[in-house]
């Protein structure tokens, strides 16, 4: 503790003249000018001290004449404010010093045992420990203000669940008043750091959604969590609006403009009567449009299905150098048209992973279009694929103008267009790479890009490779966190299908499901043949449904011999509350 220029000035409250003698002499004794010590015999008189000269630190006997006990600190707490009170007691007690400390006192010392090295200590010790607890409750007032500010809700809630603070925010979302919220204690069911989405009942009677946070917290002398309340409603009502638009693009848009191009085409071939070389000219720049506006729709429904996480997967173990290999060779002949050399480098062992395989060629094919697009008349492409650890790193490498440095985190934005081709080509929608990244993402994987300005450019993908339970678990995470802790309803189904997992009967049959349930947002096969489906927002009764129809339907697939298919099918929260009792289940309903 640093040294004071000024004495630090004591004022000492006792009745017994031996005992304020004794506290004078032990001052007295130490360096001088370290301390200056007034005395009063009441509390009255102590106040009044204190009024005419202001105390650094107060010196307390609890038995006054005008006060006893206990109580002789609390009256001194509301006359003494902020500054630190050392209570002076004849005996010692561990409880009731543990009782004087919980009361405000900053520390205590029991009479005839105090030496002045130690009486030093404890009046400098109480001081320091005043400042420290001053500027705590300055910052505590100052987060309050922040809080209040704020448009969310706020509880400061103590480990035994009693809520001590609430915000405005807090009494609009919980249509309560404060002191209604800290009346009754708050019980937080998600982790620190995990955010939870559920359902409030406001006291009107209103169902609230709402996003649920905590932090641990110290709020003034307390161990607290700091939760979070934020109001849902609007962002809810702003994903009903977007749903409504993807709904209003797929029919309202998509109709109109098939109706649109087939006339076109009708016209351009000649159908509808001959048309001059400038007629077919005009029509073909309508046609192109329309397919670029086609392309456009279609991007504009993915990335949004992406950003609502409601993109569905179908996810089965694929043979990833056969996958790039077909990408590549789709290409061959346009490459060779544009004088561009195309080469595939694969590893000599086989590398095949549980993925969604038409979105991941979707992303690749996406690589290889820019690839073209952007690789001059002479130049060369790479597709090679290698393992990377318990991951798979695809590459499309090709030589060309590059891109620059400053360009590189833009590339992943929606509608983003960053350089220009080398050769003329059909003009992005920018939504392509936007697209690409999402469905990466939907993996657990990475994409990024790499270049040389001047002389070629790189796009990686990396994947990882889970085994067919490791796939299940992500996707059934994602699934479970997007119910909302089975506020919205989840289902899953479990089916045995003769033949394998690359059999005809798998893909028909992975086909019907997602024909038949609009809500089957995940489709997972293995090996096996084992498919599982999950469904949001699907309940009991819809499960039901969907069991019974796709049990008729894989009867006419099967001729009549489908009763044996369906294994199996689960409730979220019901019959699973988590990962691990999923794949209790599952193993048993699988014969181990």
């Amino acid at each position: 503790m640093a040294e004071r220029d000024t004495p630090i000035k004591i004022l000492l409250v006792e009745d017994n003249d031996y005992d304020a003698k004794i506290v004078d002499n032990l001052l007295t004794g130490m360096k001088a000018g370290v301390f200056s010590l007034r005395t009063a015999d009441t509390l009255e008189k102590a106040r009044l001290a204190d009024a005419a000269e202001s105390a650094d630190v107060v010196l307390l006997d609890l038995n006054l004449p005008d006060s006893y006990g206990p109580d002789t600190l609390v009256r001194s707490k509301g006359i003494f404010t902020d500054r630190p009170i050392i209570v002076m007691t004849g005996f010692y007690e561990e409880h009731l010093g543990v009782q004087l400390i919980q009361k405000g006192a900053q520390d205590y010392v029991v009479k005839g045992k105090i030496t002045g090295d130690w009486l030093s200590y404890s009046i400098k010790y109480a001081i320091e420990r005043a400042k420290i607890e001053l500027k705590m409750r300055e910052r505590e007032a100052s987060l309050r203000d922040m809080l209040e500010k704020i448009p969310e809700g706020f509880l400061a809630v103590r480990e035994d669940n009693k809520v001590l603070f609430a915000n405005r925010g807090a009494e609009r979302i919980f249509g309560q008043e404060r002191t209604e919220l800290i009346s009754r204690p708050f019980m937080l069911e998600n982790e620190i750091g995990a955010a939870l989405e559920t359902d409030l009942r406001s006291k009107d009677g209103r169902k609230v959604p709402v996003e649920v946070r905590a932090a641990e917290i110290q709020w003034g002398t307390e161990k607290c969590r700091l939760v979070m309340v934020r109001d849902l409603t609007q962002a809810k009502q702003l994903e009903r609006a977007r749903n409504d638009f993807i709904s209003m693009v797929s029919h309202e848009l998509r109709s109109p403009l098939t109706v649109v191009k087939e006339a076109l085409d009708l016209v351009y071939d000649g159908t509808a009567g001959e048309a001059s070389d400038k007629q077919k000219e005009i029509l073909k720049m309508g046609l192109d449009n329309t397919r670029r506006l086609n392309r456009l729709i279609d991007g504009l429904l993915d990335i949004t299905k992406i950003e609502a996480g409601v993109m569905p997967m179908n996810m089965a173990e694929t043979d990833f150098g056969a996958l790039l290999s077909a990408t590549a060779g789709d290409y061959s002949f346009l490459a060779s048209e544009r004088g561009i050399t195309l080469k595939t480098e694969l590893p000599e062992q086989r590398i095949s992973g549980f993925c969604d395989r038409d979105k991941l060629r979707e992303v690749l094919v996406n690589l290889a279009s820019n690839a073209i697009k952007f690789t001059p008349r002479g130049g060369s492409i790479v597709f090679s694929l290698r393992p990377w650890e318990d991951q798979a790193l695809f590459c499309v490498e090709n030589t060309g103008h590059g891109i620059e440095p400053e360009d590189l985190p833009k590339l992943f934005s929606k509608f983003s267009k960053v350089g220009s081709t080398a050769e003329p080509g059909v003009e992005g929608t920018g939504l392509g790479l936007a697209i690409s990244r999402g469905i990466v993402e939907m993996h657990s994987g990475h994409i990024w890009a790499e270049s040389d300005p001047g002389k070629n450019c790189r796009f990686f993908v990396l994947l990882p490779l889970p085994v067919f339970r490791d796939a299940v678990r992500k996707l059934l995470r994602r699934e479970i966190d997007s119910s909302a802790g089975g506020k919205r309803p989840l289902a899953a189904l479990l089916l045995a299908l003769p033949g394998g997992e690359d059999s005809d009967m798998a893909e028909r049959a992975a086909e019907l499901i997602k024909s038949t349930i609009r809500s089957a947002n995940v489709l997972v096969r293995d090996k096996d043949g084992y498919l599982l489906a999950l469904l949001s927002n699907s309940g009991i009764k819809e499960c039901a449904k969907a069991m019974a129809s796709i049990q008729k339907s894989l009867a006419e697939l099967t001729g009549g011999k489908s009763e044996n298919i369906l294994i199996s099918s689960m409730i979220y929260p019901e019959d699973f509350s988590d990962e691990e009792t999923f794949f209790i289940k599952m193993s048993a309903a699988r014969g181990g």
